[in-house]
């Protein structure tokens, strides 16, 4: 069918529309087939130079420093050198003792573009961004506490990319690595009298994770189980004692008390004690069966007569500072009734101080001010059917009154508190007690009782004695 004149016309002019608007066809690149120098024009290989970091010889056009051709006539082209080598025909690597995995295998391209790249080093990906986890697997990110540098992706920081001296192609030894940046951790003067051993060995990996950790500080367990993996001894008797030490598994635990790195104090001590245990007993405490503990730093505050391990900061001279197998934490055995028959092994913890004839002689002349003539009454307080315990008389801690005498006594189930009413007097002294009547000694020689107890309430020894312990 033949259209009319002026309908031929307007197809006409729409298909002319049609074909202006069309882009045109880019002809499709042609092999060429002889030698030719011109790798990279509009047809071929234009996206090698768009990159913003450039291989030298790519930036400089110089293709054939690296390919050669194989075959003009299909435009194919070989390595100038085995591909374990071509790399380093040009650039000369450090002969280290640990060479990185791909540079040992040659494969230099698993880790840069050989062309180019949009960052550093001409890097096949972002060096923050996964490059490394690309062959190392791990989920840093799904840590609790992640290092600083592997946050930030700079893992050159502490490894070498290519070759190194060190153990995990480390920078430098892992002591100088990682107090490159934590200089705080380098003890100074007093400070480096005590240093923990993985400290002394340069060990830090031993506690920490140098990349990620759900344990703050990035420790490789929570304390007190990273602690006791090596202090093998204290996890034994934690294990078979009946009393653990609240301190060791609250709050801090171990670093509650102890330095993790170094000390001036022996043991790793962060502060002397008394201080140190004064840090939690400032305060009534309960024990895990409910009962109270007292409140030392106001005992110590109110009374100034004071037992001698306090006095002369030694508190783990009668507590074990970790468990026990003893009540209260005790270092050995005492019996923890008011009235209990005597042996010398039931009143251990006393006598790792006290001479035992405080309570084996009856007669005690020069032995101890606690005499009537030449009885001696702790003889007699001990040694009966119903013996009274060291407790009866004594504060453990500190008291108002000479020789830690107490002002009561807990008594009975119900804690009655019984009163002693002890005085002292020039040549013995006095008590008014609820066990028996008014009762006096006389020691007969006239001679004022002393003790050797302070009469002011406790302050921290002197630094250079404190130091010397």
């Amino acid at each position: 069918m033949r259209l009319p004149f002026f309908s031929a016309i307007a197809l006409a002019g729409i298909i002319c529309a049609v074909a202006s608007a069309a882009p045109a066809t880019r002809p499709a690149a042609v092999k060429p087939t002889q030698i030719t120098e011109q790798c990279v024009n509009d047809a071929c290989h234009a996206g090698i130079v768009a990159r913003k970091v450039q291989h030298g010889p790519v930036a400089q056009r110089k293709c054939e420093a690296c390919h050669l051709y194989d075959e003009p006539r299909e435009h194919r082209f070989k390595l100038a050198s085995s591909p374990n080598q071509i790399c380093r025909d040009c650039h000369t690597l450090k002969q280290r003792t640990v060479e990185h995995t791909p540079v040992k295998q040659g494969a230099c391209t698993g880790c840069h573009d050989p062309h180019g790249s949009d960052y550093q080093a001409i890097l096949v990906a972002d060096p923050t961004r996964g490059l490394c986890l690309s062959c190392h697997k791990q989920n840093f990110a799904a840590k609790k506490f992640v290092h600083g540098p592997v946050s930030a992706g700079a893992c050159i920081v502490c490894h070498e990319p290519h070759s190194a001296w060190q153990p995990n192609l480390l920078t430098e030894t892992p002591e100088k690595l990682c107090v490159g940046c934590h200089s705080e951790l380098v003890p100074k003067g007093d400070q480096a009298r005590h240093i923990h051993a993985p400290v002394k060995d340069a060990n830090c990996t031993g506690c920490h994770d140098a990349h990620a950790s759900d344990f703050k500080a990035q420790l490789r367990e929570a304390a007190p189980a990273l602690c006791l993996s090596c202090h093998k001894e204290t996890s034994k008797m934690i294990a078979d004692s009946r009393v653990m030490h609240g301190a060791v598994q609250q709050g801090e635990a171990c670093s509650a008390c102890h330095a993790p790195h170094f000390s001036e104090l022996p043991k790793l001590q962060k502060a002397a004690q008394p201080q140190s245990c004064l840090t939690c007993h400032d305060r009534p405490l309960k024990r895990a069966d409910g009962t109270a503990v007292a409140n030392i730093a106001q005992v110590l505050k109110e009374n100034p007569h004071q037992h001698g391990p306090i006095r002369e900061g030694a508190c783990t001279a009668c507590h074990e500072p970790h468990a026990s197998g003893n009540f209260g934490l005790l270092a050995a055995e005492y019996p923890p009734e008011f009235y209990a028959p005597f042996t010398i092994d039931r009143y251990a913890l006393c006598f790792k101080c006290h001479i035992p004839d405080l309570v084996l002689k009856q007669q005690a002349t020069g032995l101890t001010r606690f005499r009537n003539a030449d009885v001696n009454l702790h003889w007699l307080h001990v040694n009966r059917e119903k013996g009274r315990t060291c407790r009866s008389c004594h504060e453990v801690h500190a008291s108002r009154n000479p020789f830690h005498i107490r002002d009561t006594v807990p008594f009975g189930n119900k804690g009655w508190m019984l009163e002693i009413g002890y005085k002292q007097t020039p040549a013995g002294g006095r008590c008014s007690p609820g066990c028996h009547t008014h009762r006096e000694y006389d020691r007969g020689d006239g001679k004022q009782a002393t003790t050797t107890a302070t009469t002011r309430p406790y302050e921290p020894l002197p630094e250079k004695t404190r130091l010397a312990q």
